[in-house]
């Protein structure tokens, strides 16, 4: 039986937060798992910003959703989610509680949460939102508790996942639940994605946290190194593929990132091991050398440094954990 993912997009939607799961379920199928894909919302064209919308939408009203099914409940702006928003959607939350006791797994992204607590199906819970929503959505709702920093929470069938993108994340993450890690990774690999990345890996990822600066050398410098952590480029032979001299890029890419080329490479070597440990239970060696390190013992040192324990102490966990 070919599984069913159901997104409903609230008035409002922000759009990556409903095709970016969706883009992930849909390349699927292209490797042999396909899914079937339906959109449904409050009425059958939902308008967007710049002149563009959804529509021939299915009215969520007939849709049934059981326990073979996956809701996906995409975010909206903040600034929309008003009291009157709230009244235009009580039978939306009504329909999401008969869903979720029917025993069909439900999901937001960023925003979307709300509805979900709207729905009181969160209350005593974990959940995730984005960083900018953390603080109101534990206002407006006492009894949940909103998780800080993390991409994605689990909870039984409940999955919350943070800013826009994270959707991506969390699709992927059930791609895996459902069909092993190595086909995720694939996945994740033809959607040109750097890595990817486990709910609890922080919102500011390294692969976003150090691209907010305007010196397009170092921006290009980042990216070679991110491609080819594996085996990463010599300091002249890196210079030479922006267009720099060594010293030139050095010192520029001091000024816009705050860390020598060296201290981000240890960086992304980190985050790289840590997602391979978590995620494949890939042997230290291996992790090592898909981080571009000379061996085992480079590793641990590296990861001792930083997180305190071994890396096998994290492999060990993380296959406990699955």
């Amino acid at each position: 039986m070919t599984p069913r993912i159901v997104f409903f997009a609230p008035a409002g939607v922000t759009p990556l937060d409903l095709v970016g799961p969706w883009q992930v379920f849909q390349a699927a199928g292209v490797f042999g798992q396909p899914y079937r894909l339906e959109v449904c919302a409050l009425t059958r064209t939902v308008p967007l910003e710049g002149n563009l919308q959804f529509s021939n939408l299915m009215p969520f009203r007939q849709v049934g959703l059981g326990p073979d099914d996956t809701l996906f409940v995409a975010g909206l702006e903040t600034a929309c989610i008003t009291p009157e928003f709230m009244r235009s959607h009580r039978s939306v939350f009504a329909w999401i509680r008969r869903a979720h006791l029917a025993g069909t797994t439900i999901c937001s992204v960023c925003t979307g949460v709300h509805l979900l607590a709207e729905a009181g199906i969160l209350d005593g819970l974990e959940c995730a939102t984005h960083y900018g929503d953390v603080e109101a959505l534990q206002r407006r709702y006492p009894k949940i508790k909103v998780r800080k920093g993390v991409l994605f929470v689990e909870a039984g069938r409940i999955f919350t996942s943070a800013g826009i993108a994270s959707g991506i994340d969390l699709a992927i993450h059930l791609i895996g639940l459902r069909h092993g890690q190595k086909f995720a990774f694939k996945i994740a690999r033809y959607l040109v994605i750097y890595l990817r990345r486990s709910g609890n890996f922080e919102q500011e990822s390294i692969y976003l946290r150090y691209r907010d600066h305007l010196d397009d050398r170092v921006h290009r410098a980042q990216s070679i190194l991110i491609e080819n952590l594996e085996k990463p480029p010599s300091l002249h032979r890196l210079a030479e593929q922006v267009g720099a001299s060594p010293r030139n890029l050095s010192r520029r890419f001091r000024q816009s990132v705050d860390l020598s080329i060296g201290e981000y490479l240890r960086e992304l070597r980190l985050e790289r091991a840590r997602s391979l440990l978590q995620e494949t239970g890939s042997k230290v060696e291996d992790v090592a050398k898909a981080c571009g390190l000379n061996g085992s013992r480079q590793l641990r040192n590296l990861y001792h440094g930083r997180f305190g324990h071994s890396p096998r102490r994290m492999r060990v966990k993380a296959a406990a954990d699955r």
